[in-house]
């Protein structure tokens, strides 16, 4: 029996440590209507492009939301230098937002989406 638990611990414990390491993919994914974090952000392209700004700061404020709750979800299977960077990309966002320019929203907008693909 002990010969068997020295097998059975550590390879459990080897396979859940890589499924954690490895689903950024699918824990990134909404399991609610507060963590729609992509479709908001497709939402604020939209906005920005119609330059409806009130709109588009309603959505980034959903957003930073919903990247607080993605973020508990993924922080053991994504580095913490892209969680940091994401984090940056959504306060430039916010300021370009304030400032009502379309171009820098936009660009922010597409860093976004390279890192979400990273994601997983």
């Amino acid at each position: 029996m002990r010969k068997i638990l020295l097998y059975i611990v550590p390879l459990t414990f080897i396979l859940a440590s890589l499924t954690l390491m490895t689903s950024g993919g699918w824990l990134k994914e909404p399991r609610s209507d507060q963590d729609e974090l992509l479709q908001s952000v497709q939402s604020i392209e939209e906005h920005v492009q119609r330059e409806n700004w009130q709109e588009a700061k309603r959505k980034h404020a959903y957003t930073k939301r919903a990247w607080t709750i993605v973020t508990k979800r993924i922080q053991f299977s994504v580095g913490k230098d892209t969680l940091s960077e994401v984090n940056q990309v959504l306060s430039r966002m916010e300021g370009a937002i304030e400032a009502e320019d379309a171009n820098a929203t936009l660009i922010e907008i597409y860093s976004f989406y390279e890192f979400w693909q990273e994601l997983g």
